[in-house]
């Protein structure tokens, strides 16, 4: 069992902050595979417990919504009543383990000595509902102070309700010590069905907003200045991506950690926590393995250890 010795050299640097980019393996740690905050399959088998899926999901999604279209109904407005059903249940699945399994997920991880910024695929806020259990820990109200908050006339602000305010607003969690850690939720966010990103019509705005995103930052980069954004937390930090498979179909990911490597001409390194260590998958080469030689429990532990010291 191995630790990748790059990550220790950056983790011993007090300079130095990651950005983690956090996928629903974070949920299997703590509850395993049988709920919907796990499961992409168990989600959708509970909005059409008879659709056959494929695992290309935004394609399943958009099998579902014909599926539940109701005749002569327009499609955009099935779409509207299976996200409100998905907010509805990841509400409920939430609310489950915040009751019930509240001292099984790997906590350890959101030190903000260590942390910066969270970049959440997942629609849930479980990780900072349950960090605003802890002792000396506030959870902010989302906000959005980037430049995409504003149109091009003065003091006029764009609809709190578009896509691209919605995928660039963040959440502070604020410490004892004056320390934070930013969530951000690209994907969308249980609190508003609006920015829940299913299916492909939605998922193309994301994909759209992603090149609108990185074209901002390098005209801001041009004019010597930065925006605030998921994406460039990804350029300013090394980045931890955990419980996350990054496959070929999150394409807005994708160009955004490709546009990364173009934009800089050095990059801070993407390490990854896997349980395959071949060295043939593509993917795999975009990133260094966290851990040889262990078991993802084994992986969690671990990194819980290695970001407080222990």
């Amino acid at each position: 069992m191995t630790i990748n010795q790059e990550f220790v050299k950056f983790l011993e640097n007090p300079k130095i902050r990651f950005t983690i980019i956090l996928g629903s393996g974070f949920h299997r740690k703590a509850i395993g595979c049988d709920s919907i905050l796990s499961s992409w399959d168990k989600l959708l088998k509970e909005l059409d417990p008879t659709a056959e899926l494929t695992g290309q999901y935004h394609l399943d999604f958009e099998k579902i919504i014909q599926s539940k279209k109701i005749r002569c109904e327009d499609s955009h407005k099935s779409e509207e009543r299976l996200i409100q059903c998905v907010q509805t249940l990841i509400k409920e699945a939430q609310d489950n383990v915040l009751d019930d399994h509240a001292n099984c997920y790997p906590l350890g991880i959101f030190n903000p000595e260590k942390v910066s910024d969270v970049i959440s695929l997942n629609f849930d806020e479980v990780p900072a509902l349950l960090l605003e259990k802890k002792a000396g820990v506030q959870v902010g109200k989302f906000v959005n102070n980037s430049s995409f908050s504003l149109k091009k006339e003065p003091n006029k602000k764009v609809s709190t309700t578009s896509y691209i305010y919605l995928s660039t607003r963040h959440q502070e969690v604020h410490f004892d010590g004056g320390r934070s850690i930013c969530f951000w939720h690209p994907h969308g966010h249980v609190d508003n069905e609006k920015s829940i990103v299913l299916g492909l019509h939605r998922y193309a705005h994301m994909v759209k907003n992603g090149l609108r995103i990185r074209n901002h930052h390098m005209r801001a980069k041009r004019n010597n200045s930065k925006d605030n954004t998921w994406y460039n937390r990804l350029l300013e930090n090394p980045v931890l991506i955990l419980g996350a498979g990054m496959s070929p179909t999150e394409w807005d990911m994708w160009y955004a950690l490709t546009s990364r490597e173009r934009a800089n001409g050095k990059t801070l390194p993407i390490f990854q926590m896997r349980e395959c260590e071949c060295k043939k998958d593509a993917q795999h080469e975009w990133f260094q393995p966290l851990f040889t030689g262990m078991t993802f429990d084994q992986q969690w532990k671990k990194l819980e250890e290695l970001l407080n010291n222990k």
